[in-house]
């Protein structure tokens, strides 16, 4: 189990004692424990990317895009405390597995519907499966050692980012058949639980099982990152289900340049999770949840403001990545900074569920406000939210001091 009981603790092998062994045992334990998120990437660009094309080809209407999204942001909601509560009491090897699983199936199951509530439904499934690794796989890394929990989760950061930054690229030659992507996603997923059978202890650490109190979830930096994270939630909805159409059906930019700009949310995520994961260690998590923030925000109202010249939708999308890449998986470092070790998945898990929870408001939010125009849309859905989360993160307390429990 994820925590356990043991007369000879130190016969039992564990993700933490793996990872004592040797730099490179750590870097191979967090390598294969961040693949699902580059499955998560993946996913969703290729979903987002080609989401004009799969809902004309189901017959939908524009609406279904913020329906579809709302969807998939549902079933992440429902499982998200589940996958952190799991982290805490169940193997964490197999919770995430399982997930893997399901998520592979469904997001198979995307490139082959041919109805408005099949799509919702594979969607759904892709999102259950999602909500149950997403906060398991963040837990797992964050939670090894105090002293690298950005870096830690920035690798998570940093696989999602390569996700998204590959999806695009790899469905544009497809277009407008798109079969053949989703199919190779189930694949990667097939893979990814291979490596993780092979790789990941059962067991994650060896402690003296504790009663599981969540009260202590709820203290001021956990309150203030959980409406900070509720707006981002918001904004980043708003983004993944309506930029493409924005850069595609408004802007009426080549096919190829659209791909690339988007691209670029992803690339920002991939080559700045890790540097900004890295300096957040050295001057507090804290700091580091805002710049990445500070990063959302111009991107967010850049976006929107500097219409269809190319050059600086490409810069202003690559930081708006680069603040996406990082901002959850820190604002997870310092919740879990600022909790109890017995429960560092629940407060996890419990951060993913209101990032989840403001991400089903986006994608609507952003359809309703559509008819005073799609800048003004994307200035209040991305732009009011994403600034008004900034502003948050400057209220949070540093975390100057270790809570990890000792094996």
């Amino acid at each position: 189990m994820a925590r356990e009981n043991a007369f000879n603790p130190s016969h039992v092998e564990t993700v933490r004692s793996v990872s004592r062994q040797s730099p490179g045992r750590f870097i191979l334990i967090l390598i294969v424990a961040a693949i699902p998120a580059f499955l998560e990437g993946f996913d969703t660009n290729l979903f987002t990317y080609g989401a004009p094309y799969i809902v004309h080809n189901v017959h939908g209407t524009p609406a279904l895009l913020g329906n579809v999204a709302t969807g998939f942001a549902l079933g992440i909601a429902v499982f998200s405390m589940l996958g952190g509560y799991l982290f805490d009491r169940t193997p964490v090897k197999y919770t995430v597995m399982a997930s893997i699983l399901l998520f592979a199936g469904c997001t198979v199951w995307t490139g082959f519907v041919s109805n408005p509530v099949e799509l919702w439904i594979a969607r759904l499934g892709v999102g259950l499966g999602v909500g149950i690794f997403q906060p398991a796989g963040a837990a797992l890394l964050g939670d090894i050692f105090w002293e690298t929990r950005g870096r830690a989760l920035s690798v998570f950061s940093v696989l999602f980012g390569l996700g998204l930054f590959v999806g695009p690229y790899l469905i544009n030659p497809f277009l407008p058949h798109y079969q053949t992507p989703f199919v190779l996603s189930g694949i990667a997923a097939i893979i990814s639980l291979i490596l993780f059978q092979i790789f990941i202890p059962r067991t994650y650490k060896v402690l003296e099982r504790q009663q599981l109190k969540l009260s202590g979830i709820f203290n001021r930096n956990v309150i203030i990152l959980s409406i900070a994270i509720f707006l981002f939630g918001i904004t980043l909805f708003g983004f993944l289900s309506y930029y493409s159409d924005y850069l595609i059906n408004i802007l009426h930019l080549p096919q190829g340049t659209s791909a690339g700009i988007y691209s670029m949310g992803g690339l920002g995520g991939l080559l700045c999770a890790f540097p900004i994961g890295y300096i957040a260690d050295k001057i507090g998590r804290k700091r580091g949840v805002s710049l990445a923030s500070l990063f959302i925000v111009i991107g967010s109202i850049g976006m929107f403001t500097v219409s269809a010249a190319v050059t600086p939708l490409y810069i202003l999308t690559f930081l708006f990545g680069a603040g996406w890449g990082i901002y959850v998986g820190l604002s997870v470092g310092l919740a879990q900074d600022s909790t109890d070790d017995a429960i560092a998945g629940s407060v996890t898990g419990w951060i993913y569920l209101i990032f989840n929870v403001g991400a089903l408001v986006g994608g609507p939010l952003f359809a309703a406000l559509i008819p005073f125009g799609f800048v003004m849309a994307g200035w209040i859905t991305l732009g009011l939210t994403s600034l008004l989360s900034f502003l948050l993160t400057l209220f949070t307390q540093p975390v100057l001091r270790s809570n990890i429990v000792s094996e």
